[in-house]
């Protein structure tokens, strides 16, 4: 599996690299990034489209800068940018499509996985780079009723809450 600090050193390679060119287009450090993890062992996929569903209809694609499909792990999405900063529409739209490439593992291998992605932001020296994990509600793991219950906001009030508040009064 990819890891944080191979991340790092792979995007502050392709940005030394093109240090003299500050002007260049993500597609430029898309496919410089591609070549690098390639060289580094890792199988990576440019433009990967993940279908979205609808009530199990069909509605529409997003479309994934790069993915690294890992042996033996699960995959790393990488959503690119060349921008003045990361913004966090840039991170959603990132864990929009590390849930999808979840999901889709989870229905596949029928067994909870753990895709983690990064927005890598070229338009900085270093690269910028922001990490997430897989959402829990699209790991496929099971939640505690516990914990289910207490992030619910419309759950019964605890009787003996209701006890000691009537007591209050």
């Amino acid at each position: 599996m990819i890891m944080e600090a191979e991340l790092r050193e792979a995007c502050a390679r392709v940005t030394k690299e093109f240090e003299l060119y500050p002007h260049l287009s993500e597609a430029v450090y898309q496919r410089a990034l591609q070549l690098e993890l390639q060289e580094r062992g890792h199988t990576v996929v440019a433009e990967v489209v993940k279908p979205v569903m609808y009530n199990g209809m069909h509605v529409g694609t997003v479309r994934a800068d790069l993915v690294v499909h890992n042996r033996c792990a699960d995959d790393f999405v990488l959503e690119l940018k060349r921008v003045p900063k990361i913004l966090p529409g840039h991170i959603d739209q990132l864990r929009t499509y590390v849930a999808l490439t979840a999901e889709r593992q989870v229905k596949q291998y029928m067994e909870p996985c753990d895709v983690r992605g990064a927005v890598v932001n070229f338009g900085r020296a270093p690269a910028e780079i922001h990490f997430v994990d897989t959402p829990e509600w699209a790991s496929g793991k099971e939640r505690s009723p516990s914990r289910a219950r207490s992030r619910s906001r419309s759950r019964s009030p605890d009787p003996e809450d209701v006890r000691l508040a009537n007591e209050s009064w």
